[in-house]
């Protein structure tokens, strides 16, 4: 343990006056974000593969058989709650975990943890004799899900400038439905087998990534931010250096204010509990953080991601798994597209721009479930291919930015890891639910669910325009200025703040 202490004045002001403006990126910072980003593909692949995996006629024999209601090689509502929803526990428990292990270990240790143990759940997945084995597997996986989703988003937000912070963190996303639309893929190509093999190979892909994302994981810094925080000055003047491509002042005025969001903590770091995020004057940013993973939940769009394959089997509608690549698609683009907005438009217009589109959606797709003729069943899955793509670009892209930027330094690693526990919390909820509203084994309400969405997505939407602040551009120290300031949510993009938390490029 270095014996450096977090002393703001060892960092020195920069003039910049005489100091050539270079790229602030650079090869290595571009690595460093794809290799942690792409912990977002694992995430991914798994979210989107059990949905047609579990829709394929071997594995409805192999585990369960025909529907005792229907007849048909379709899962039961309670068999869907087990695939679906059990093993989102062990996110529960993985999001909790890497509070501790962000804390002690760093960014770079926990993720290469996480896939260790993914590699372990994703062969037992593959040989699982019956379906207590199967969920098990995919329990232990959810266990490395809920390490990565804590850890990757963090480290990001945190090597990256704050100028285009955003567009970093939500870029993950892209990875991730990527990769969901590879799973997809990969399943419609197997579909057509006959026997286990239709099932064992996607689970065999899902295996080999983490194996692979582990040896591109060795070589990448650790996050300054961390190393600052810990007191190792000299090793986060190193890993800075290696991030960046400007000149060594500029890299030396970063590191100032990278301190500077830590000093006001450094004395009580040792003593911070995990609990502490519930202190009065916290707790605002930890509702609002926790709230943007749990809430996206039932925002409706688990029908047209987790169940797609399944819900568009019982709607009747025509090769479902040729929709649900589709579907992966839509959501894929409208992930390409939110990098774009958020750092453009802002957060708070593209938190409401998109969640009113998807109240609308829900409204009418709902409606359209009251018709049971074929043209509305279509226009329901047009409807739901459009709602991916919205939310994606904004309700989704923010989920895994807003956490990241808006805790407080001392406890990023805590809120981040009470926010994963708290959105798996939730999907567990909502993956139990859903079955039993649309199931013909259960309420049979199918597609009309979607308006129950729409009253969530009414209630989400007056309660961010509260809570959702405008953290576009602003550095660490700045958001913990208006934080403690007070400022009412919706004036924080004209706010001015102290010129000793700006970059001294922004002073000018």
């Amino acid at each position: 343990m270095s014996s450096e202490k977090c002393d703001p004045t060892e960092i020195h002001h920069v003039d910049y006056s005489n100091t050539p403006r270079k790229a602030v990126i650079n090869a290595q910072l571009i690595f460093a974000c794809t290799v942690f980003g792409a912990a977002s593909f694992l995430f991914g692949f798994d979210d989107k593969i059990i949905s047609p995996v579990a829709a394929l006629v071997p594995f409805v024999k192999k585990f369960q058989g025909p529907n005792p209601v229907t007849g048909k090689f379709v899962l039961t509502a309670r068999n869907q709650n087990l695939v679906f929803s059990l093993p989102l526990v062990g996110s529960v428990i993985g999001g909790l975990v890497a509070s501790p292990m962000n804390y002690h270990l760093g960014r770079k240790w926990p993720l290469m943890a996480a896939y260790v143990i993914s590699v372990g759940g994703g062969l037992l997945q593959v040989f699982a004799p019956n379906l207590g084995a199967f969920v098990g597997g995919r329990s232990i996986n959810g266990i490395a899900l809920g390490i990565a989703n804590a850890t990757a988003p963090l480290y990001i937000s945190e090597v990256v400038p704050a100028s285009i912070r955003g567009r970093c963190v939500a870029s993950m996303n892209i990875l991730n439905l990527i990769a969901g639309v590879v799973s997809t893929v990969v399943v419609f190509r197997t579909e057509k087998m006959d026997g286990i093999q239709s099932y064992q190979i996607p689970l065999a892909v899902q295996c080999a990534l983490p194996v692979l994302l582990l040896f591109l994981t060795i070589p990448i810094p650790e996050s300054p931010q961390w190393l600052a925080g810990k007191g190792k000055l000299k090793k986060a003047r190193d890993n800075l250096r290696k991030l960046r491509g400007f000149s060594d002042a500029e890299v030396e005025d970063e590191l100032r204010l990278v301190v500077l969001s830590e000093q006001n903590s450094c004395e009580l770091r040792a003593q911070t509990k995990f609990w502490d995020i519930f202190q009065r004057h916290h707790l605002k940013r930890t509702l609002t953080a926790a709230s943007f993973f749990s809430l996206n939940q039932i925002s409706g769009v688990i029908l047209s991601t987790t169940y797609t394959t399944v819900f568009l089997t019982e709607l009747g509608i025509a090769d479902p798994f040729s929709l649900t690549i589709i579907a992966s698609c839509c959501t894929l683009a409208g992930t390409i597209a939110a990098p774009f907005v958020v750092d453009r438009a802002g957060r708070r217009p593209t938190a409401f721009v998109g969640m009113s589109i998807l109240f609308v959606i829900d409204a009418v797709a709902g409606g359209l479930a009251f018709s049971r003729d074929k043209q509305s069943t279509l226009a329901i899955a047009i409807l739901s291919f459009v709602f991916n793509f919205f939310w994606a670009s904004s309700f989704y892209s923010l989920s895994s930015l807003m956490p990241s930027e808006m805790a407080t330094p001392k406890l990023r690693h805590h809120t981040m890891s009470y926010t994963i526990a708290c959105a798996q919390t939730t999907a567990v909820i909502t993956t139990l639910v859903v079955p039993q509203l649309t199931s013909a084994d259960a309420a049979n309400l199918g597609a009309k669910t979607y308006l129950i969405f729409a009253g969530c997505m009414a209630v989400i939407l007056v309660c961010f325009y509260f809570l959702l602040p405008e953290t576009r551009g602003r550095t660490f120290a700045e958001i913990d200025e208006m934080y403690a300031a007070k400022v009412p949510m919706w004036k924080w993009r004209s706010y001015e703040t102290s010129l000793e938390v700006r970059p001294s490029e922004a002073k000018g």
